[in-house]
């Protein structure tokens, strides 16, 4: 029986990587595998590091055990044991003990304290996912073959056109393994499976079956094997369209078998546990304006629905003509409560992608990469959280004159007695330099690591689809794509404008404070001044309800740091790209900080993404909308978004629909950036939070994935209730 197993197969699926399994004849041992490994690390010392990476890929792609379930359509487990990733670790811990050490040490006191950050980033990328179901494997490798013969090759580029052969060959080889493995079985299942399998070891896929197979493959060996950790599987429903149609047209499948199928595909990236989800969009413009909504995205919304879990998570490329019905059908689904969906604007990204000198065709053709990060499929490596500035923290170490009470020393580049400041553009002004020390000091750090990108981490696998790569003979990391961009993300919008609305106010309007004075309360944590405290939170003028006075600072604030990153060159040959969200660093870093003039008090979190800071958002969700959308996001191009969170009650029925479709139009036809939404209850809230056990299920949109509500930190949890409240209240 091949068909109608899915509910029995479950476990099954589930189990795949629960526990291990692995066939001990499939391959060598894992202490065999770790010390082949490293033999060939050992015997490439002195070789450019590309040789020792794809020697390795091909021992263990030959050599690791399998794991090969006859319920499982997409087979791909091997036993690699991160084994490449663990020496590379090695070489980027010698880098930093060694090369980076005196840069490292010249941050120290920034990352210490969490005002900024700069790092490697490997992880945010996906491959050309249509150059991979177009050419398959064998037709990749043809592709370098013949782009290797070009005359005038230098040694560089003849070792990465032969590395990038050599990972092919190796591939298609497990794919050949994966295809034995599975006929062991014997099963009509098995016996389709092997058959698809072993189609992929000659040709482009032809099914929608071969083509799910094929990527689930490479999203493992990318991801795990080569360790460059995929962040996006792509567009499904384009993506899988044709295939979907040609299987419908020949017979080859039934509409309910495709169903079924997709169910599992779903349920295999579920199974993975993978953090902050496994990301797919659906969705958006096709190269020629039209939509690419077509009936296997209503399908694919429908089965994802269908299986009430929390991953993967799926991005919505809203645009102008997107159908109705189908966004009512999503909405219907975030109300319902499986709400892992992100409404993503195709027109102010491809504005942004454009404003930092991308081709416009590149730009339509984007990939959201992990939260909510745009790039230009199979052209650009995004490095889309290579770097952090903390806004608010800027302000604050501009209040004790240049000093971080976190690490006990100066940091950046502002040291003035804070009373010098006589008017609000003074403070304002030194504000902006502090924000501006930060993100210098985050974007330094990132060069450093780039200088070095070509020693630790060539990617010959990912770099196979990409067409610059193969063009230019180099790899994605060294220079290879089209567009080599790195990312820094400055966050705590709503904090830092409501921090300035405060010193404004009570500084060098009412006078009621010096500066210094005001410095030295947020020292002591409020204590001693609880009435001034509760008036900050309660009475000031705050982000988040439609007031023009901290809607402007925040506009503001956005517009210098927008011209102060985006298109300045990074050392990849790229350029540097903004974006605002916090996702859940926002905890982390405001544990690092003292009280700040916005009524936060010392550790607690900043603001999140675009919204208010917590609860202080008082007039409703339009309010909210319109302070957001007076921020230009088209000089955002690493992305943000705008957490909304909608009481149970607002919406109930085909009206409870309507609202939601109309504040979320709303948003987009303001050209805000990105959209999400949670229909919660407080009540409901309190209980799970109670009795975690009675709602193991509960789904909420968190930052920039999906999670189970009784699986958070209870300060996240906490936190989730306030919102609540407040929109109950």
């Amino acid at each position: 029986m091949i068909w109608n197993r899915f509910d029995e197969d479950k476990k099954v699926i589930e189990s795949i990587y629960n526990g291990q399994t692995w066939n001990p004849e499939s391959g060598l041992s894992p202490k065999e595998l770790h010390d082949g490994c490293h033999a060939i690390a050992k015997e490439c010392e002195g070789l450019p590091r590309i040789i020792a990476k794809t020697r390795m890929y091909k021992f263990v792609l030959e050599n690791a055990q399998l794991d090969v379930r006859e319920a499982d359509f997409f087979p791909e487990r091997l036993r690699h044991d991160y084994l490449i990733s663990r020496i590379r670790e090695e070489w980027i811990k010698s880098l930093r003990a060694n090369e980076l050490r005196d840069v490292l040490a010249l941050h120290e006191n920034g990352q210490e304290g969490l005002c900024y950050t700069g790092n490697i980033d490997l992880g945010h990328i996906a491959p050309d996912w249509q150059a991979l179901l177009d050419y398959g494997f064998v037709g990749l490798l043809e592709r370098a073959k013949a782009a290797h013969k070009k005359d005038g090759l230098t040694e560089e580029q003849n070792t990465f056109y032969e590395c990038v052969e050599s990972v092919l060959e190796s591939t298609i080889t497990l794919v050949r393994r994966l295809a034995d493995e599975m006929a062991r079985h014997g099963t009509d299942r098995a016996t389709l499976v092997s058959e698809s399998l072993r189609n992929l070891t000659v040709r482009a896929p032809k099914t929608m079956l071969e083509a799910m197979q094929l990527c689930m493959i490479y999203y493992n060996l990318q991801t795990h094997v080569e360790r460059e950790p995929i962040r996006s599987v792509g567009g499904l429903d384009r993506l899988f369209y044709p295939y979907f149609k040609r299987d419908l047209e020949s017979g080859r499948f039934t509409e309910s078998q495709l169903r079924e199928l997709l169910r599992y595909y779903f349920y295999k990236f579920y199974s993975m546990k993978v953090v902050a989800n496994v990301p797919f969009y659906v969705g958006g413009r096709l190269a020629d304006g039209s939509g690419a909504v077509n009936e296997l995205s209503y399908i694919i919304v429908e089965e994802y629905s269908s299986l009430d879990i929390n991953d993967p998570k799926i991005h919505v490329r809203w645009y102008d003509e997107i159908p109705e019905d189908f966004v009512k059908l999503i909405l219907t689904s975030i109300r319902d409560g499986k709400n892992s969906f992100v409404f993503i604007n195709d027109n102010v990204v491809e504005e942004a992608l454009v404003g930092i000198g991308e081709d416009a065709a590149d730009a339509r053709n984007y990939i959201v990469i992990g939260c909510y990060e745009p790039c230009a499929m199979g052209k650009e490596v995004p490095c889309t959280c290579a770097g952090r500035a903390n806004m608010t923290k800027a302000l604050l170490t501009v209040m004790n004159g240049g000093f971080d009470a976190y690490t006990g020393n100066y940091v950046g580049t502002v040291r003035t007695d804070p009373d010098e400041y006589k008017t609000f553009d003074e403070f304002y002004a030194a504000v902006k330099e502090q924000i501006a020390a930060f993100l210098d000091g985050a974007m330094d750090l990132v060069r450093a690591y780039e200088d070095y990108y070509p020693v630790f981490s060539q990617a010959p696998l990912l770099s196979a689809t990409y067409e610059p790569c193969m063009e230019s003979g180099h790899d994605a990391y060294d220079r290879g794509a089209k567009y080599c961009n790195s990312s820094i993300v400055a966050f705590s919008v709503a904090s830092t404008a409501d921090a300035l609305v405060a010193v404004k106010k009570l500084v060098y309007e009412e006078k009621a404070l010096t500066l210094s004075e005001f410095a030295e309360i947020l020292a002591n944590n409020w204590e001693g001044h609880e009435a001034l405290h509760r008036r900050v939170l309660r009475k000031m003028p705050k982000y988040g309800n439609g007031l023009a006075e901290p809607d402007m600072l925040a506009k503001d604030i956005v517009a210098f740091a927008s011209e102060y990153v985006n298109g300045k060159p990074n050392h990849r040959g790229g350029v540097f790209r903004l974006g605002l969200f916090s996702i859940d660093y926002r905890i982390s870093f405001g544990e690092r900080m003292g009280a700040t003039p916005d009524g936060r008090v010392a550790g607690e979190m900043l603001s999140k993404n675009m919204g208010a800071v917590t609860a202080m958002d008082k007039e409703g969700v339009t309010a909210l909308i319109k302070s957001v959308t007076e921020i230009d996001f088209t000089g955002v191009p690493d992305g943000t978004v705008l957490d909304v969170m909608l009481h149970r009650t607002a919406t109930e029925g085909d009206e409870g629909i309507v609202a939601m479709y109309a504040l979320l139009t709303t948003y987009m036809k303001k050209k805000g950036f990105a959209f999400q939404m949670n229909v919660l209850s407080p009540d409901v809230l309190r209980r799970a939070q109670a009795e975690p056990e009675k709602y193991a299920t509960l789904q909420v949109r968190l930052c920039g994935w999906n999670v189970y509500f009784v699986e958070l930190s209870k300060t996240e949890q906490d936190d989730l209730i306030r919102q609540c409240e407040n929109v109950a209240s």
